[in-house]
């Protein structure tokens, strides 16, 4: 018996009990809607969270730690001594990670705090972070001006906007952002180009110990954009400074001569080209045996917590589905009830077990088709009804986010699929059943 008359028989017989059938339809679409639903609002959280790192250079960075490698996942903390941890960053060990393939520039940097930064007759008495990097390296970087100027839509804005920036020559030399200037009082940043800096800090690690004042006079040689500055220091109040100057302050600050030279860098940040290249970098410094840490684990854990979060999701709408392929064994076999004697005359004009088998898993297979067509139906209608009340809530709380909830492809083709195969599996007792009458009793029944 043919395909095309397999679906002939099994559609015509499920149309003489419409009832029945949309109601053991309806029970699994009830399933599908729910696994469809509840998986989309969980994909759709994920990809609302993971959109927020997208257009984030930090997702193409490595941070170092001035500490040995360790498994955080496996370590026990029991008895963990994280005082034995230390590890030097020092020259050396930068320029391993620069060797590192993948890696288009390294950033080690150390900062302290000032106590007072005067310009002329213009002080800042609030505490100023002052930054500093390994061979007076550029804080920025490819990544973060091609982000800055994407994020500004404007493809000509440069770090420095008067003077220059710091080279490996530079001591005693600041750059300084136009923002800090402003809170300053300054508002001709392009006038302080080339003039005396003097900074002075008074306190040290230890409150008990007091020593003079260190006070430093240094030149300012170039001025950071607002943009960048915005980009580039979580705290407002930072300026950069050349490497041995930031040397100074921080060996008086820790009671240390040369301070570099014997603690190395306060961390280093590896920039990589390529995304994918962050998790073969990472295995790279651990073999160099230092600490390492990217916004890439972070996002591995996101993945991997919302795959456990949309599988529990997919358990609720299977256990619905489950209960309703027991509706559809038992519709089933209430069908083969009321065909008995149908069955006995397919068998006595040649019908074989085959035929019959295939006859019924036939209907088994329409039922849940027409379940997963109504399931999408109404996972469609249940999704448009939470984003619209969503959106509406948002507005009342002045909210302008918005979260646009999606139906994967994968899982719409997937569920429609799985809700057939479900209702197949739930025909294969019944149909095996009703291949195995035997045609005489069947027509005497």
């Amino acid at each position: 018996m043919k395909f095309k008359d397999n679906l002939r028989l099994a559609s015509r017989d499920l149309s003489r009990r419409k009832l029945r059938t949309f109601l053991t339809s309806l029970a699994i679409a009830v399933g599908i809607m729910l696994i469809i639903t509840l998986v989309s609002l969980g994909t759709s959280g994920e990809n609302l969270i993971l959109s927020k790192f997208e257009n984030n250079d930090s997702l193409k960075q490595v941070s170092v730690m001035p500490i040995k490698y360790y498994d955080d996942e496996n370590t026990d903390y029991s008895d963990f001594d994280m005082s034995s941890m230390s590890k030097k960053i020092d020259n050396n060990s930068v320029k391993k990670f620069s060797n590192i393939n993948g890696v288009t520039a390294i950033n080690a940097s150390i900062s302290t705090n000032v106590d007072n930064i005067k310009i002329d007759n213009n002080e800042n008495k609030n505490p100023t972070t002052l930054i500093a990097a390994y061979n007076n390296n550029s804080f920025f970087n490819d990544s973060t001006i091609e982000s800055v100027r994407k994020n500004n839509n404007n493809n000509k804005l440069e770090p420095i906007i008067e003077g220059r920036n710091l080279n490996s020559l530079d001591t005693n030399s600041i750059i300084i952002g136009k923002n800090y200037l402003n809170s300053m009082g300054i508002k001709d940043y392009k006038s302080v180009v080339g003039k005396e800096i003097i900074i002075t800090e008074n306190k040290t690690e230890n409150p008990n110990i007091v020593l003079p004042a260190l006070q430093i006079k240094a030149k300012i040689i170039g001025i950071i954009g607002d943009k960048f500055e915005d980009k580039s220091f979580q705290n407002k109040n930072t300026i950069v400074s050349s490497l041995d100057l930031a040397d100074k302050f921080k060996s008086y600050f820790t009671f240390q001569e040369n301070y570099i030279d014997n603690s190395g860098y306060d961390s280093a940040t590896l920039y990589v080209k390529d995304m994918n290249d962050v998790s073969n970098i990472s295995s790279s410094v651990k073999n160099i045996g230092y600490y390492s840490f990217s916004y890439q684990k972070i996002i591995e854990q996101i993945k991997g917590s919302f795959k456990i979060i949309k599988v529990i999701l997919a358990v609720l709408g299977l256990i619905v589905l489950f209960v309703a392929a027991v509706g559809t064994i038992n519709t089933m076999i209430m069908v083969i009830y009321e065909r008995t004697k149908s069955i006995g005359i397919m068998k006595s004009i040649g019908a074989n077990r085959n035929n019959i088998h295939s006859i019924f898993l036939m209907q088994s297979a329409i039922i849940g088709f027409i379940g997963g067509i109504m399931g999408l139906i109404f996972s469609t209608i249940n999704i448009n009804i939470i984003q619209l009340a969503l959106r509406l809530f948002l507005q009342s709380k002045n909210i302008k986010e918005t979260i646009n909830f999606v139906m994967p492809s994968w899982l719409v083709l997937g569920s429609l699929a799985f809700s057939v195969l479900i209702s197949v599996i739930a025909g294969i007792y019944p149909s095996r059943k009703a291949s195995k009458m035997d045609p005489v009793e069947a027509l005497n029944s």
